[in-house]
């Protein structure tokens, strides 16, 4: 079945309504001539937008480059996001569940009114000209290029400034100025306290929200915390996808997925999982590459797999990915990545008989002895909550039960680079034991795949049973249905008749382990992004 990305392929991965709310948001920008042209378009969208022109009373959906003239409205779904992009190269992000109208747009003047949601700008500093966005409670100006705006179902306003000055008031006129990462809450009765950088002693809490935004998505952190460091993490996304679907066991959840650039030879990917009201899952997948990445990342992500006949261009010199509940949490990271002919290299296991090629867009078979390029790592590392349940490096002794024989080693000498763990006969260290794949037993804790349907189990445990990891792996659709066999009969991996089925399935892998204590670490995602970003060939 599909899986979920890993780089050596070993373990599958893994609405309010608006109640007339009108906030106002007056940003006066320093010098400059720049001026933003009288139609912006919708320059992006990410899950479900719609358009409601003017004049007119029913929702259509949007299209991307679609104009928007003045008293147009935007609105989006859940885990949906549309940028509205102005000639200058400013534009503004309406975030889920949000929807707002286009009350002026001109070369010296603009005006947005906020009915509900999360709306983020980013403005030219070279712009000269007045700016507002309207909600029942604040006013603001703001001198500065990037700001966000969130109003509540109550019409409470939440303003937060990111770099620049940002003058806000209430309704009464009083007023308080913003600086970098400072925000304030603006209610009915007025305006709260400033919190974040530069308040002074009393801002233990806004020195959080301050941390918050900055951080980049990683482990260790609560909801909160995560939604805030992607919400600053996604505004640069090179791909992002994002919808609500119904999971396996019948929850609904929110999936929202970006891939950014945090280096020019990194890459990573987060998905977020809300299930509001039950639980909150995040992972992530960062990799480092032997260079700088091309300006179309799926150049590169696609010799992922490997290459044929000669060494890839772009490879892997080691990656992270975590998952977390933010309770519990997986963590793998690798080292010391090259590229390995693992058809001759003498050892067995590693072969590989069939291929993506990425320069005819199809799985090939591969004769025997024919080059293959693939990254094998140094070191190894897989941790749950911090308890090591496998572990390989170059230097290591070999362990005892390792059977060096069926993997073509010399006795005594650790065969660290074999890829090939689906056999069950490549273990890792776990305090003193190793902990290996168990097939061939009775279901559930064993490796196996339920009949006639896309559903996968993955368990390994170390020797006196005592230290485990289960992975359930399914195909399921919006509805939560899970998939059968027939619905990928006559596809292959691959080629485009396999990705349109694929587009109309998502994956779930449900994560339990020893030092869990009965939790579990559930995610779902859409392989729409894989596909876009060429993660999935």
């Amino acid at each position: 079945m599909a899986h979920f990305l890993n780089a050596e392929e070993k373990r599958p991965f893994c609405g309010t309504s608006a109640r007339g709310i009108v906030l106002f948001v007056s940003l006066i920008l320093a010098a400059g001539t720049a001026a933003l042209q009288a139609a912006p378009i919708l320059s992006a969208i990410s899950g479900n937008a719609f358009v409601m022109k003017a004049g007119t009373s029913i929702w259509q959906p949007a299209s991307a480059r679609q104009p928007l003239a003045p008293l147009d409205q935007v609105r989006t779904t859940v885990g949906s996001r549309a940028t509205i992009t102005f000639e200058d190269g400013s534009r503004i992000e309406l975030g889920p569940n949000g929807s707002f109208a286009l009350q002026q747009s001109s070369p010296n003047s603009g005006s947005i009114k906020l009915m509900i949601g999360n709306l983020r700008a980013w403005v030219s500093k070279g712009l000269s000209k007045r700016f507002e966005v309207r909600t029942p409670t604040a006013v603001c100006s703001v001198r500065g290029t990037e700001f966000s705006v969130d109003v509540g179902a109550q019409g409470n306003t939440s303003v937060q400034m990111f770099t620049g000055l940002l003058a806000v008031s209430d309704s009464s006129g009083n007023e308080v100025l913003l600086k970098d990462n400072q925000r304030v809450e603006v209610t009915e009765r007025g305006l709260g306290p400033v919190s974040g950088e530069g308040t002074g002693p009393a801002s233990g809490a806004s020195d959080r929200a301050r941390d918050m935004a900055r951080r980049e998505v990683g482990l260790e952190m609560n909801k909160e915390e995560v939604q805030a460091a992607a919400a600053v993490e996604a505004k640069n996304a090179v791909y992002q996808q994002g919808k609500a679907i119904v999971d396996v066991n019948g929850f609904r959840v929110r999936i929202e997925e970006y891939i950014v650039r945090p280096q020019p030879d990194q890459f990573k990917l987060v998905v977020l999982n809300d299930r509001p009201g039950i639980r909150f899952d995040y992972f992530y997948y960062k990799g480092t590459f032997n260079k700088a990445l091309p300006d179309d990342l799926s150049v590169a992500l696609r010799q992922l797999p490997g290459c044929i006949g000669s060494p890839c261009e772009y490879f892997m010199t080691g990656y992270e990915t975590a998952r977390s509940n933010t309770q519990d949490n997986m963590l793998e990271t690798t080292s010391g990545g090259h590229q390995v002919d693992v058809n001759n290299n003498g050892v067995a296991a590693d072969a590989v008989t069939a291929a993506f090629d990425p320069a005819t867009d199809r799985f090939v078979s591969l004769a025997a002895g024919q080059s293959f390029y693939k990254t094998l790592f140094n070191d190894y590392s897989l941790k749950f909550n911090g308890v090591e349940h496998g572990k390989w490096s170059p230097s290591g002794a070999a362990p005892t039960n390792i059977n060096n024989a069926a993997l073509g080693c010399a006795t005594g000498v650790a065969c660290v680079q074999s890829l090939d763990e689906s056999l069950g006969h490549v273990t890792h260290a776990s305090g003193g034991n190793y902990t290996s794949v168990v097939d061939n037993c009775t279901p559930p804790n064993c490796t196996y795949d339920e009949a006639g349907v896309m559903h996968s189990v993955v368990y390994a445990e170390n020797l006196d049973g005592t230290v485990w990891e289960k992975y359930d792996n399914y195909v399921i659709s919006d509805e939560g249905k899970m998939a059968s066999s027939s619905d990928f009969a006559g596809t292959t991996p691959g080629t485009p008749s396999y990705n349109e089925t694929l587009l109309k399935w998502n994956y779930q892998t449900i994560v339990t382990a020893s030092e869990f204590e009965g939790r579990k670490i559930d995610l779902a995602v859409e392989p729409k992004i894989f596909i876009q970003s060429g993660l999935i060939p």
